[in-house]
């Protein structure tokens, strides 16, 4: 009985391992994708900056295996920055189609220009 328990032990400490892996290759796909729309679209003019980035993260990320909506990404234009604000869940835990147990995750960076520009 001892060694089933351990074993259930054990196996629930690969699986959390695996889902924390998960969600952070997930992260590092959204900063990848945020990163390089923001650079594509930073010289766009002002007004169109922000729905274009947005757009573009929209269009890349299910691209690199994260799926977004449109209200989890939020993409402001300040004054002299542009803040980028996305979150989402990774599901750890789903049976029957249904999510029991999700990892908050959540990407926000403001990004400034480069001196010089």
């Amino acid at each position: 009985m001892k060694i089933v328990f351990w074993l259930f032990v054990a196996v629930g400490f690969v699986y959390a391992f695996y889902s924390g892996a998960i969600a952070t290759y997930q992260y590092m796909q959204v900063k990848d994708v945020v990163e390089e729309s923001v650079q594509e679209r930073w010289k766009v003019d002002k007004f169109d900056r922000a729905a274009r980035v947005k757009q573009d993260i929209l269009r890349k990320a299910p691209e690199s295996g994260v799926t977004l909506d449109a209200e989890s990404v939020h993409v402001t234009d300040g004054e002299r920055n542009l803040h980028v604000l996305i979150r989402w869940s990774y599901p750890a835990v789903v049976y029957r189609h249904q999510a029991y147990i999700s990892i908050p995750i959540s990407y926000d960076k403001v990004f400034e220009p480069a001196s010089g520009r």
